[in-house]
């Protein structure tokens, strides 16, 4: 098992996606948050669990489905953890987004 660190902008995601659906539920954003904090823990077992982000092979960026949303983050061999870099809706071009993470 290898740790799972959390980068600030996902962390940063978490908030946005807890804050735009306790608007309507808050029950239902804790549970959401519960979901994704929880595929990432998988992620310390199962570092390869998910697929390859195409646009960013080159940068060993994998994606991991979470309902709507998806989990990007790299496995850092040489510092022996999973780095999760973004929490994003399935529907945003999220690209962009990974040029800066």
């Amino acid at each position: 098992m290898v740790p799972v660190i959390w980068a600030e902008p996902a962390l940063a995601d978490l908030e946005e996606i807890y804050r735009f659906i306790a608007k309507d539920s808050p029950q239902y954003a804790r549970s959401m948050v519960e979901r994704l904090t929880a595929a990432a823990a998988r992620l310390g077992d199962f570092p390869q669990l998910g697929e390859i982000v195409p646009q960013f092979a080159h940068r060993n960026y994998r994606q991991l489905a979470v309902g709507a949303y998806r989990l990007v983050y790299r496995e850092d061999v040489a510092e022996g953890r999973v780095l999760v870099l973004a929490a994003i809706h399935g529907a945003r071009d999220y690209p962009p987004l990974l040029e800066n993470r």
